[in-house]
């Protein structure tokens, strides 16, 4: 019996938030050159602001519309929640690969056209211990020369070190911010972090805006694509 898909694959690919992260995909293009195999890393400054959903999402964006191969990872061995949505144990997935148990550890196949997942997998009491040596890199040039574009969920950046050991293996970071929640301090702490040790912060995405600024998602817009659809089908 197939699995019945839960909220966060439910995703309309021609909404006002896909349209969004089409934006999003397409300043990114500029930045990096997306027809190169790229990999990038989506934190934010603490839990809770929506850089797992953002991380789908746009995993998903980019499969329908670049057709290349993507890989969303769960980098938040701590506290993993991917895993959830797609409806897959928590593991084997990333631990496992950073702890050399990789005999047979393959991506999952989801039910989304050219888009792949891999759990964060079980490590243990202390994930940093994983992220540490030469492995990290090992693990992810062999994921990168696999696809073509990789999503890296990661740990969000003030309460933990693990993103951090990332950035060498990464093409540049996405950095999710709450508006309307997040405290201006918390987050320039975040950027101050991550641009200590070098990240190319590559863009800047500020998430729940329809709550914050009720006009940007009004009947206007949302009238605009309805005449569209009609349009087509007619």
């Amino acid at each position: 019996m197939r699995k019945k898909k839960r909220k966060g694959l439910d995703f309309d690919i021609e909404s006002p938030l896909a349209i969004e992260l089409r934006r999003v995909m397409i300043r990114i293009n500029r930045e990096l050159d997306l027809e190169r195999k790229r990999c990038i890393m989506v934190t934010s400054s603490e839990r809770g602001e929506g850089k797992s959903l953002f991380s789908l999402h746009f995993s998903q964006v980019l499969a329908h519309h670049m057709q290349k191969r993507i890989l969303l990872i769960d980098g938040d061995m701590r506290r993993p929640v991917q895993h959830t949505i797609f409806q897959t144990g928590r593991g084997p997935g990333l631990a496992e690969l950073l702890r050399g148990d990789d005999d047979g550890i393959r991506p999952c196949n989801t039910l989304l056209a050219n888009l792949d997942f891999l759990p964060a997998g079980h490590a243990g009491e202390n994930p940093s211990k994983l992220l540490q040596g030469a492995r990290v890199r090992s693990v992810f040039d062999k994921l990168k020369s696999a696809y073509d574009i990789v999503i890296l969920d990661s740990p969000p950046v003030v309460p933990v070190s693990d993103p951090l050991q990332f950035v060498d293996v990464v093409d540049g970071a996405i950095y999710m911010v709450l508006a309307g929640r997040t405290p201006r301090d918390v987050c320039e702490r975040g950027v101050g972090i991550l641009r200590g040790v070098g990240t190319n912060i590559i863009g800047v995405v500020a998430n729940n805006l329809a709550e914050v600024l009720p006009y940007y998602y009004d009947h206007k817009y949302y009238g605009y694509g309805q005449r569209v659809r009609r349009a087509k089908d007619d």
